[in-house]
C-alpha cells in the first residue's frame, strides 16, 4: 500500500506543500487547525447534524443518491453556519497553496464548495473519483482547476471511513483505474487536513464500525472563471455575507473575475456595503 507524506503546521510553508501536491497529488497536514477552532467548528455544526439526518434531500439524479451515500450526513452553506469555518477558510497555508497552484491560470480563485460530511456506521465506500470531473466538458489537456482540503473534525481511521486516496493519480491517463494495492487511506487525528488536487483520485471510505461517526469538513477552491459546484449566493444569505471579512466575500463570488460575475456591469462588492 502506498503512503501519504505528512507535514505539520506551522513548520511547513505553502511552497513546500505545493511541491508535494505537484509530486504526489495529496498530502496530510497535521495540526492544521488549533484545538479551540476545532472545538468551535464541532460546536457550530452539532446544531445541524442530527436535525438533517442521512442521505440527500434534493438529489438531481439517482446516481447522486448512491454516490453521496445513504448513511452519511452531508450539508453545505458552512460560511453562514459556522464562524469557525470563516476562520479556517482564511488559513494562510490554504490560501498560499491555492495562490501558488491556481493563480497562474486565473486572476483569483473561488470557494467551490464547503460541506460537512459525517460518515456513519454501515456506510459503504464511495466510488473513487476526481473532483474536477464535475466539469466534464473540459478538454483532456486542461490546467490545474482545483485545490481541495478535507479536515478531520474527529479522528479518521481505516475502520471508520478515512478518505481513500490514490497517490500519483493526478498524472495518470484519465481512463486508468486504480488497483486495490494503489489505494491508501488518510488516517489522521482530529485537527489534521488532507490536502489534494482536483485531479487526484479519492473517495470516502467505508465505515465498518458499530458506533463511530467519522466527521469531516470539506472545502475546495476552483479557478475563478468556472461556475462553482455550490451556489454560494443561495447557501450563504446576503445578510450573512455582509458581516464577513472582505477576503471571504471575494471567495464567495462577490469579486468579479474580469468581466465575469458583474452586476450592472460593475463589482458585486458594492452590494455588500
Amino acid at each position: 500500500m502506498p503512503s501519504l507524506q505528512r507535514v505539520s503546521t506551522p513548520d511547513t510553508s505553502p511552497a513546500e506543500v505545493s511541491e508535494i501536491l505537484r509530486r504526489d497529488g495529496a498530502v496530510i497536514v497535521e495540526g492544521a487547525v488549533e484545538p479551540n477552532v476545532l472545538a468551535a467548528l464541532n460546536g457550530d455544526l452539532d446544531r445541524f447534524v442530527d436535525s438533517l439526518g442521512v442521505g440527500l434531500r434534493n438529489p438531481v439524479n439517482d446516481f447522486m443518491v448512491e454516490f453521496y451515500g445513504s448513511s452519511t450526513v452531508r450539508f453545505d452553506g458552512l460560511p453562514a453556519k459556522s464562524s469557525g469555518f470563516v476562520e479556517v477558510v482564511q488559513l494562510p497555508l490554504l490560501q498560499g497553496v491555492a495562490g501558488i497552484l491556481l493563480k497562474p491560470q486565473c486572476e483569483d480563485y473561488l470557494l467551490n464548495t464547503a460541506q460537512l460530511i459525517e460518515i456513519r456506521p454501515g456506510e459503504t465506500a464511495q466510488l473513487i473519483h476526481r473532483d474536477e470531473d464535475a466539469w466534464p466538458h473540459m478538454p483532456p489537456e486542461k490546467p490545474q482547476l482545483e485545490v481541495e482540503a478535507m479536515f478531520a473534525l474527529t479522528d479518521f481511521t481505516h475502520a471508520n471511513g478515512a478518505t481513500q486516496v490514490v497517490p500519483g493519480s493526478h498524472v495518470w491517463d484519465p481512463d486508468r483505474q486504480p488497483t486495490a494495492e494503489e489505494i491508501t487511506y488518510a488516517e489522521m487525528p482530529a485537527g489534521s487536513a488532507l490536502m489534494y488536487l482536483g485531479s487526484t483520485l479519492h473517495g470516502g471510505g467505508a465505515n465498518t464500525t458499530k458506533d463511530q461517526r467519522r466527521r469531516g469538513m470539506f472545502l475546495g477552491f476552483v479557478v475563478g472563471w468556472l461556475r462553482t459546484e455550490e451556489n454560494m449566493f443561495l447557501t450563504v444569505p446576503l445578510e450573512a455575507a455582509r458581516t464577513m471579512p472582505v477576503r471571504v466575500q471575494e471567495l464567495l463570488g462577490y469579486k468579479p473575475h474580469g468581466p465575469i460575475g458583474v452586476v450592472d456591469v460593475g463589482s458585486p462588492m458594492a452590494l455588500l456595503k
